[in-house]
């Protein structure tokens, strides 16, 4: 019997999970394919966010989402332990072995259970400070979500890493919907606030054995000296990073529900939520997609600006126009969709516009970090600018939650080029690669929303007319700067051509 050379013994099943070499000559079909799969998850996310959120609200109070929102604060910061970052240092390495990703996988469960422990710990503390005693149960459910959190956390960023994303946007088009069913069930049985713990209950229990059933890789026992000390190293960064901006990001609901208590807290993170609602479910799946190509990218420095300038433009395309329509139908949309009683929220919501707007392309500059691996960098700019976030919080917050919605609104507009700026260095991108990419979906989505203001004052009829005659406007002006003007084939072609920037070149 011949004994079989090096090279012809077999690999074990799980190697394929951890080679990434194939992926190189379809970078641009799986990229392409990937973004397909991605858009149809947005699109379907979006809707049944969307018809969640009006059917759970309608039967909520603000003060439901005020003392979920107290809760939030706590358990948001403490999940940004559970990762560590070691989900992206996987992605991002050109190459990890079995041994890694399993004793990557049992740091974060062991990470998870001891945050649910300390957090149910910190119930007491949580309560006194906010002088609320409904925040105890609460607060123990959300605990309990980070073990099932960390359970499937290394097996999605195995097959982001391989670039299976039609596998992970069937996953997530699965827990969305019945994380979303389970809280309006709850809403409409009388739950209250236990409808807002009830949908990411819902979407971690669904989501983490979606992953196990997608990928097929299962863990072996923790190693030491496997080599995953850069791996922690690189995770810290990214994990400095998200801490010191999710307090940038979150200071606001605390000075806020400190200052002036659970109802006017809920008006806010209500608005703010509604305003975010397509960034959120826009940003971090394209971010899923974009970042593991432009890794595959770093040595190719043409082809990695032009693709990473076209990402900012897909990107930009999608969620500015969104966000602009929201603003010019809030006055007449928010009462038909909640109910008369969250029309107090329409200014909060307007004056949050122009923060959201510069949240379209936040993450591009992640992109740029994170693709590179200049975590360290992105940790020195956050520090400098959490610091006049929260100088700008605390003097809005003085004027209720209007002040800080335009407190917060004028931080990120002054912010947001010199932010870019600073993530630019070193990388083959430039600012005017950035504006060059915004500059038309922002610009005619800023144009389409006014002239939908406008015609708004002229149409003297019912709350339902006078929304979709202005969203009729919207979308006319809209479709017709893309498609009647240079720049607007432009920007269109410069998408549609996103996929041949990523297929290598065939002259190397």
């Amino acid at each position: 019997m011949t004994t079989p050379t090096p090279d012809q013994t077999p690999r074990p099943r799980r190697d394929r999970w951890f080679q990434t070499e194939d992926l190189v000559d379809s970078l641009g079909k799986r990229s392409a394919r990937g973004g397909v799969y991605t858009l149809g998850f947005i699109a379907f996310n979006f809707v049944v966010t969307t018809v969640s959120t009006i059917l759970i609200t309608r039967q909520l109070t603000d003060e439901d989402f005020g003392l979920y929102g107290m809760v939030i604060v706590l358990t948001g910061f403490a999940n940004l332990f559970a990762d560590l970052g070691l989900s992206r240092a996987v992605v991002q390495r050109p190459a990890v072995t079995h041994q890694q990703v399993s004793t990557l996988f049992w740091i974060n469960l062991g990470i998870c259970f001891g945050l649910a422990v300390l957090v149910a710990a910190a119930t007491p503390l949580v309560v006194a400070f906010y002088d609320e005693p409904r925040l105890a149960p609460i607060n123990v459910a959300m605990a309990g979500l980070f073990v099932v959190n960390g359970l499937g956390r290394q097996h999605r960023a195995l097959l982001e890493r391989r670039m299976e994303f039609g596998r992970v946007n069937l996953v997530m088009s699965c827990n969305a919907p019945i994380g979303a069913a389970l809280g309006v069930v709850v809403a409409y049985l009388g739950g209250g606030y236990w409808a807002l713990v009830a949908i990411p209950a819902g979407t971690a229990v669904v989501g983490a054995l979606g992953m196990w059933l997608a990928c097929d890789w299962l863990p072996g026992p923790p190693r030491r000296r496997v080599g995953v000390r850069d791996m922690l190293a690189f995770g810290g960064h990214v994990t400095g990073f998200q801490l010191i901006n999710y307090f940038a990001r979150n200071a606001d609901n605390t000075m806020l529900g400190y200052a002036w208590g659970a109802a006017p807290l809920g008006l806010y993170t209500r608005a703010y939520s509604l305003m975010m609602l397509p960034i959120t479910r826009i940003n971090a799946p394209l971010s899923g997609v974009i970042i593991p190509a432009l890794s595959r990218l770093n040595g190719e420095p043409d082809r990695y600006r032009m693709a990473f300038r076209q990402a900012v433009a897909l990107t930009a395309g999608f969620s500015a126009p969104l966000v602009m329509l929201l603003a010019a139908l809030a006055p007449e949309l928010i009462p038909v969709l909640f109910g008369e009683s969250w029309a107090i929220m329409t200014p909060i919501f307007l004056a949050l516009t122009p923060a959201t707007l510069m949240a379209c392309t936040n993450a591009a500059t992640s992109w740029l970090y994170l693709s590179h691996g200049h975590v360290r960098q992105q940790t020195r700019v956050v520090v400098v600018s959490t610091f006049f976030a929260l100088v700008s919080m605390a003097v809005g917050v003085q004027w209720d939650a209007i002040g800080l919605a335009i407190a917060i609104s004028a931080f990120r507009v002054a912010a947001k080029l010199p932010i870019f700026a600073f993530a630019c260095r070193p990388t083959p991108v430039g600012v005017r690669d950035f504006l060059a990419a915004i500059a038309f979906p922002y610009t005619a989505s800023v144009l389409a929303a006014a002239a939908a203001g406008v015609s708004g004052g002229y149409i003297h009829a019912s709350d339902p007319v006078v929304v979709t005659c202005k969203t009729l406007v919207f979308l006319g002006l809209y479709i017709a700067l893309l498609f009647a003007t240079p720049w607007g084939r432009r920007h269109f072609d410069g998408i549609r051509r996103f996929k041949s920037r990523l297929r290598p070149d065939k002259a190397q």
